[in-house]
């Protein structure tokens, strides 16, 4: 049964998967109905089986899981799957977060080879839908203001430093920001000649979004590197770049953020020639100067 027939996309499209499900089951085939009764009862599971193993767990077909997914308005069982991973990301604890990790894999050799094949993967999917016309706007915006302010707390510093550390070998005015009462009164000084780039991941911390939020309102250009549209910062973004961070471990997954900062700096320092040319050949005599 098509059930766009009788509800519009837009509706549908406001509830998460579990909400969907629960929405349509009434109208939904029996095999269907077994389907959408296993991922309600076994979802944190669910979540991370392929289409294929969905079908053996529920005992139909793989074609009628694929079915499934687009009788409740997804293009397919992989938009409806990374759906079901944001509710459970949002939802997981850290403790139970490591508990699936240690339940999917037998050995240290495993995890390895899980964890890695699922940073490649979320370096792929960043690859192929980071928005390139908010990519060039990011480099502009980066590499002609007159002063780059960069907002992170916690891990997401750890990315921030790393952006600033590098972007000043290459360009002036860049100011690293920690959540510090004495760090943030730099703040106190932007104008809208300025940039500030936030990066904030899941669980997002308040105090991020309340920084971007103070850009926003003052009408100065924000970016904000972040996982999904959903995130607090999406709002009070002028250029959003989203990346993909759907890793299952208690540690969180920074490997496609720092390589679309990888990314940025490159592009900012072609951007900027000669005069990035000229800052890092000084930059290389000191440190030659210092062994």
């Amino acid at each position: 049964m098509n059930l766009n027939t009788n509800h519009s996309p837009k509706y549908e499209t406001s509830l998460n998967p579990l909400d969907r499900i629960r929405f349509y089951t009434p109208q939904l085939s029996k095999t269907h109905k077994k389907i959408g009764r296993f991922i309600l009862e076994n979802y944190e599971k669910a979540t991370f089986l392929t289409s294929a193993k969905l079908s053996q767990q529920c005992g139909v077909s793989e074609s009628s899981v694929i079915r499934f997914s687009t009788a409740l308005g997804y293009s397919g069982y992989s938009e409806m799957q990374r759906e079901l991973q944001e509710i459970l990301k949002r939802r997981l604890s850290l403790s139970q977060r490591l508990e699936l990790t240690t339940e999917s894999n037998s050995d240290s050799n495993s995890i390895m080879h899980s964890v890695m094949m699922q940073n490649i993967n979320s370096i792929r999917e960043t690859m192929m839908n980071l928005d390139e016309g908010s990519f060039q706007s990011a480099v502009e915006l980066l590499s002609h203001a007159d002063r780059v302010f960069l907002y992170g707390q916690r891990s997401s510093y750890a990315l921030i430093y790393f952006l600033g550390l590098e972007l000043r070998w290459i360009r002036d005015n860049v100011v690293i920001i920690n959540g510090h009462a004495q760090e943030l009164d730099a703040l106190s000084t932007i104008t809208k000649s300025d940039v500030l780039l936030a990066i904030s991941l899941p669980r997002y911390l308040k105090a991020t979004t309340k920084v971007i939020q103070f850009a926003w309102e003052r009408e100065i250009p924000t970016i904000a590197i972040t996982d999904t549209k959903t995130s607090p910062l999406i709002p009070y973004a002028s250029v959003s770049l989203l990346a993909n961070s759907d890793i299952y471990s208690y540690s969180d997954n920074i490997v496609p953020i720092a390589s679309t900062i990888t990314a940025l700096l490159n592009a900012i320092g072609a951007a900027t020639q000669p005069t990035s040319n000229e800052m890092l050949a000084k930059n290389e005599q000191l440190w030659k100067s210092f062994d």
